[in-house]
């Protein structure tokens, strides 16, 4: 009931948000071509509540607040998978031409996509944009880094020739390309260089207890040894730590990176460590002593020492409209570039299929970003907004891209489809999208340890 009531709100919040923005898409596209929409619909189910427009549209709230559809004249269901008699006549669906049916099942992603670039640029204008330069900060001993000449301060420029804006694309690169040659373009003391390292095989726990492998070359970004986020009951609250503390030295060794501090506490459980930070301007001094934690490190189990904070968020820059306006629409761009290679990523075995979660995996993000800050859980509403626009353009029948993918059949025959071919594949559209979901779901019960749960409970 606890994880209901703590993640519950935030994440059915976020989500009503989204479909509403989703369905007005089509909403808008569908009276712009002179097709009438007859129902509204956040949710599915029992109507709770609603009303009825001038326009004969019923605007209503349903009972399952997971979704949303927008009910076209003609429609026989929610999903537009069908038709009646009506949806020939003038205002059905049908009676629209095959450029004003794409627009309205378009218009509902390109709608997630829009809020997704018009919300990111007012953050860049307000907030600023996050930035993680890519200038490495350390490198690992013993790495491919290490062995072909990286230097703390050199600053890449392109792998394999694309060009490298963020820190955080170098690890997108690296992830899956162990065993690879790759070719990065440096610049160090204003000359440019090409050094070529193979990523090693590295195995990692993600913080969900899940261990993976990966690519590996050992280089880290240059991210100052500030604190952001104190964890409650944590051994770092404990010792007095506070947000904004810069950390100068532990037991006397300067700490100019947060992944100094990190490491240096991850080889000391249990061990007090004499900290001097910097807070408001004034030097102190304090004991910390990391908590001792049984982790999974390079493929073994390991205590190290762990003392429960973030890092301080990274740079930010505040941008002027028009810059903030552009700089939305290329995040939006290259997110969903990122989000496709992810999942193709998964399709042929480079990621492990447990990475797909479900509802309740989404819900526990949204709550968990929520209390970090309301900015954080903004940044999340992008991405999953991203990703809904995306979803719903796989050309797989029930979702808005599987029917373009019938208007493109439609197009190129002259003619609709049978009723029948569209129906078997509605049929397998359906299953595809409910063995995905229970798929997820299954991921997500496992993530929750409900099966070993059970287990225990069954004696």
């Amino acid at each position: 009931m606890s994880v209901i009531l703590d993640y519950g709100p935030w994440f059915l919040g976020l989500l009503t948000i989204l479909v509403f923005v989703h369905e007005l898409g089509h909403y808008l596209a569908a009276r712009f071509v002179g097709v009438h929409a007859s129902a509204f619909s956040i949710g599915f189910g029992p109507e709770l509540f609603g009303w009825t427009d001038k326009r004969g549209c019923r605007w209503r709230f349903a009972l399952i607040p997971l979704g949303g559809y927008v009910k076209m004249q003609g429609d026989a269901n929610a999903a537009s998978a069908g038709h009646d008699e009506t949806s020939e006549q003038p205002g059905g669906l049908l009676s629209a031409s095959i450029g004003g049916r794409a627009l309205i099942f378009v218009a509902g992603p390109a709608a997630n996509f829009i809020l997704a670039a018009v919300v990111s640029a007012i953050v860049f204008m307000t907030a600023g944009q996050q930035i993680t330069p890519p200038i490495i900060g350390g490198i690992a001993p013993n790495s491919p880094a290490e062995t072909v000449g990286f230097q703390p301060g050199d600053r890449i420029l392109s792998i394999n020739g694309s060009r490298i804006r963020q820190f955080e694309q170098v690890a997108d690169i690296e992830f899956t390309a162990a065993g690879t040659p790759m070719a990065l373009e440096v610049e160090r003391n204003g000359e440019r260089l090409t050094l070529t390292a193979t990523p090693e095989i590295s195995k990692f726990e993600d913080r969900f207890g899940n261990s993976y492998e990966r690519g590996r070359l050992g280089l880290y970004a240059a991210v100052p040894a500030k604190i952001g986020r104190v964890i409650p009951d944590s051994a770092a609250q404990s010792a007095g730590l506070q947000p904004g503390d810069q950390i100068i030295s532990l037991n006397g060794a300067a700490i100019p990176t947060f992944r100094e501090f990190a490491l240096f506490v991850r080889a000391r459980p249990a061990q007090v460590i004499a900290a001097e930070i910097e807070r408001d301007g004034q030097r102190m001094m304090l004991d910390l002593t990391p908590a001792a934690t049984t982790a999974t490190v390079d493929g073994k189990e390991q205590v190290i020492g762990r003392i429960g904070v973030n890092a301080a968020a990274r740079e930010r820059v505040q941008l002027d409209p028009l810059t903030a306006s552009s700089a939305g629409a290329v995040y939006v761009w290259d997110m969903s570039g990122r989000i496709l290679e992810y999942m193709w990523q998964i399709v042929i075995g480079l990621r492990p299929v447990n990475e797909i979660g479900g509802v309740l995996r989404i819900a526990q993000i949204a709550g968990d970003t929520a209390k970090i800050s309301l900015l954080a859980l903004i940044t999340f509403g992008v991405l999953l907004s991203i990703n809904l626009g995306l979803i719903n353009l796989f050309p797989v029948p029930m979702l808005d891209g599987g029917h373009l993918a019938f208007l493109a059949i439609e197009w190129a025959r002259g003619r609709r489809m049978s009723e029948r071919a569209e129906e078997m594949g509605y049929r397998v559209g359906f299953a595809m999208v409910i063995g995905l979901m229970l798929f997820a779901t299954w991921n997500d019960l496992a993530h929750f340890q409900v099966f070993d749960r059970l287990q225990t409970w069954l004696g």
